[in-house]
């Protein structure tokens, strides 16, 4: 926000800059244009200057909750720091509905850019500045608006709402983000709430990379309504009187759940955890999803015999590898001392592929060394299980857990969505064979019933580790 700084205050701001990575040249312009960044804002405005460096990203989302101030931050970031360091640069901005995204834009050339020497043409949709930097303002409503910016070179794009639009124009949007300038890398600034057709391809390109620590040519800054100081108190509490999915999304910045979700109930801070040693009574399992083309997928899991819990703990996740192929990973992955009591598999791995054919996948798996047992592949009653297992035991933690290394199961399952003719169903035109796999793991699945019979301790019971 723009305000006028006082001493102490400016003493702080410039600590608080250099904790978050913010470069000397970038809160001096902040300072000099009386912006007050909030610290998660400090946070975007690093990973924005990141973008300076050959091996920084190329795209950065600040997104979670509604009322984080994200716009305010990326627009500070392109009007006060990028578009006034570098003469010439040519920058897009984009909003879902042009009517809204003009208002909302005069608000924070008001607001945001009052301190810096520049030059607003509304009927234009233009911001122009005296070294020559400028910033066209644009908008959608429907997706097809979006050709009319598709083909035109920008040295930079802003794309504020990016959920609502499909992965598809977001990647024809940037083929247009193509700088020629030896003195500037091209980049793309980005903010959303979950939610939307762009949904899952914001979570795999942004949220996830961040969770699981491999993020490369992308930077993902959560925000929450909590970290704006200067959200009002009625939005506040609408925010916190939403209840159901939208709650999750709006409210909570929770990007495991969208409308139509097969499993809502899914979270990664309750079912992914650390791995940690499993207990030696637990009983392993194993089970196949047979693909060539299509992915193949392994599961371990574990149950405990205590609780009835399920941990999957180890995943394998291929393509073109052949029935013999297949086994022999399965066999190089298990370790000699784990005992696996059964590997449940699709009942058409014992499908003979042709009237010529004598022998079955299974029983190339069998000749290999993995044992298979029929699944159980009612797909209704196995996504019962799945729901079953998702919600809460006695105990009041999940009756599923996933280590955090098996990642396909992690990445695949928050996404799936209904069929829309077997509304009780999961879609399968998803890549939904993780799921699948899952299913067939749980074959022998019941309703858990705790033991009284003392067992040892559960290593993940004594201190839980949660993940964001």
């Amino acid at each position: 926000m723009s305000m006028a700084i006082s001493p102490e205050l400016v003493e702080r701001y410039l600590v608080a800059a250099r904790d978050a990575g913010c470069p000397a040249d970038q809160v001096q312009r902040f300072v000099a244009a009386g912006y007050v960044a909030q610290p998660v804002q400090l946070q975007f405005h690093a990973a924005a200057r990141a973008c300076d460096h050959a091996d920084g990203p190329v795209m950065v989302f600040q997104g979670g909750t509604r009322g984080g101030a994200k716009t305010h931050a990326v627009m500070a970031q392109v009007g006060i720091d990028d578009c006034q360091r570098v003469p010439g640069l040519k920058w897009l901005y984009l909003r879902k509905v042009q009517k809204h995204a003009r208002e909302q834009f005069e608000d924070v050339v008001r607001k945001v850019l009052r301190g810096v020497k520049h030059e607003f043409l509304p009927g234009l949709g233009t911001v122009r500045y005296p070294n020559g930097s400028r910033i066209l303002i644009g908008g959608f409503h429907h997706e097809g608006d979006i050709d009319a910016y598709l083909g035109i070179e920008y040295d930079g794009m802003v794309v504020e709402e990016m959920p609502q639009l499909s992965e598809r124009k977001i990647d024809l949007l940037r083929g247009s983000l193509r700088s020629s300038r030896s003195d500037w890398r091209a980049r793309l600034y980005a903010s959303g709430n979950p939610g939307g057709v762009g949904h899952g391809y914001v979570k795999r390109t942004f949220v996830l990379p961040w969770r699981e620590g491999k993020q490369n040519l992308t930077r993902f800054i959560p925000s929450s309504y909590k970290d704006n100081a200067y959200i009002s108190p009625e939005y506040r509490d609408y925010l916190e009187s939403l209840t159901g999915i939208l709650a999750k999304a709006w409210r909570d910045g929770d990007w495991d759940v969208f409308e139509g979700q097969a499993f809502p109930s899914w979270s990664y801070e309750d079912h992914v955890v650390e791995p940690f040693e499993i207990p030696s009574h637990w009983v392993r399992i194993r089970a196949v999803d047979w693909g060539y083309s299509a992915p193949w997928c392994c599961l371990w899991g574990a149950k405990d015999p205590d609780t009835g819990r399920v941990v999957i703990y180890r995943e394998a996740y291929e393509t073109m590898l052949t029935d013999k192929q297949q086994a022999q990973r399965i066999v190089a992955m298990t370790p000699a001392n784990e005992n696996i009591s059964l590997t449940y598999a699709d009942p058409s791995m014992w499908a003979k592929k042709t009237q010529e054919q004598i022998t079955s996948t299974a029983d190339v798996y069998a000749a290999n060394g993995v044992y298979l047992t029929r699944a159980d592949n009612d797909r209704l009653s196995g996504k019962r299980k799945v729901d079953r297992m998702l919600a809460n035991l006695p105990d009041g933690r999940p009756g599923l857990l996933v280590f955090r290394n098996v990642t396909n199961l992690i990445r695949t399952l928050p996404e799936l969505v209904f069929d829309d003719v077997h509304v009780e169903d999961v879609d399968t035109d998803q890549e939904d064979h993780p799921y699948d796999t899952l299913k067939y793991l749980l074959s022998s699945v019941r309703e858990p019933t705790p033991k009284a019979e003392k067992r040892p301790d559960n290593p993940w019971l004594k201190q839980k580790v949660r993940v964001r």
